[in-house]
């Protein structure tokens, strides 16, 4: 600090390098990847430079058309090798929710000299998962200087990031308790019936015990980050998933619920730790929240010394918030070690400036 009345230097005007755009290569255009087109597209600090689908009505077809605005002049290919050869920083793979499925894909962008970005909810810890795979994995990123990591909404922002920032102000955690309520009316056909819409309940419990009905995947991600990052030793998460039957029928974008059958359901994890309850999440997923009396919101409580209630109201839209956490991550991940990370990693992601406006 400097005594009064000395010498007060104004601070020097420096022009910062102007940096070149961030080149995103995608594996997958289903919403997510559109979603994200459609966003990066207005960001002049990104550049699309590759997309590569296994469906055939996307091959072929340019980017940012099929992302429903102009085109980009980047055409959707049928073979993985154009997108890895495409000379990008970062390739998003955003296909699906196993890590065992999108393995390859991580393997070979980190080969072509690329951070990896992946939706694979169960990416988000993958060490509880398959730790074999996960270690191959991050020994590949470290071979190749890359990063690794899996994100989203929820993994990768609601269950933790946003968990472990609102923690900053704790004293301890004796407990925390999570509570989401999520419209996926706008989901497509396949991702709700994935989900566990529209099902009888005798249907959705032989979904559920075939594994075809998933409802939502990561908890057990979430939990043993937030876990890891706070000390604490998870011994075991007790889980139950009900279903929510239509006492009508419900018309949605993608999927019309007949009633009597599922038109959203309830999922509840709690994890132990110390032979206590530690972390409890509960989980409505609903075409027409409002039919059962819930609104779409996103609350978090931290019991301890300075507690705290966090409530986002309303609650993260689920596509567009997977969208921006995606994109605004890719330049922390750019920053981050070498290795497979999780968020707990990383610098704070935030937005960054657009030319674009949005309806």
């Amino acid at each position: 600090m400097s005594d009064a009345g000395a010498d007060v230097t104004a601070p020097r005007e420096v022009s910062a390098p102007v940096a070149a755009p961030l080149a995103l290569a995608l594996i997958g255009t289903g919403g997510v990847g559109r979603n994200v087109t459609r966003l990066v597209r207005g960001r002049p600090q990104y550049r699309l430079a590759a997309a590569y689908s296994r469906n055939p009505t996307h091959q072929r077809q340019d980017i940012g058309s099929l992302a429903g605005g102009g085109p980009l002049g980047v055409t959707v290919s049928g073979d993985r090798n154009s997108v890895l050869e495409a000379g990008a920083d970062v390739l998003l793979v955003a296909t699906t929710s196993f890590l065992s499925e999108v393995a390859d894909h991580i393997e070979a962008g980190l080969a072509a000299g690329m951070d990896v970005l992946t939706t694979a909810e169960e990416a988000a810890f993958p060490w509880i998962l398959d730790e074999a795979l996960a270690t191959r994995l991050h020994q590949a990123a470290l071979a190749a200087g890359r990063s690794v990591l899996g994100a989203g909404l929820n993994p990768g922002f609601i269950f933790d990031t946003l968990l472990l920032t609102a923690s900053a102000i704790a004293w301890d955690v004796r407990s925390i308790a999570i509570r989401r309520v999520v419209d996926v009316s706008g989901f497509s056909a396949t991702v709700q019936q994935r989900l566990g819409i529209g099902f009888t309940a005798d249907e959705f419990a032989g979904g559920v015990a075939e594994e075809r009905i998933t409802g939502h995947i990561g908890f057990p991600q979430s939990f043993h980050l937030a876990a890891a990052s706070m000390g604490k030793s998870i011994q075991r998460i007790d889980k139950a998933f009900e279903p929510l039957l239509a006492a009508e029928n419900l018309a949605g974008a993608s999927l019309t619920v007949r009633a009597g059958t599922t038109g959203g359901f309830v999922q509840r994890y709690t994890a132990y730790c110390d032979d206590a309850p530690w972390m409890s999440a509960e989980f409505v997923a609903h075409v027409a929240p409002g039919s059962v009396g819930c609104r779409t919101t996103d609350e978090i409580t931290i019991d301890g010394y300075n507690g705290l209630h966090l409530t986002l109201d309303p609650g993260c839209q689920p596509q567009l918030g997977t969208a921006a956490m995606l994109a605004n991550v890719m330049p922390r991940l750019r920053e981050a070690p070498a290795g497979f990370i999780t968020v707990a990693d990383l610098r704070i992601p935030h937005t960054r400036p657009s030319s674009a406006t949005f309806d």
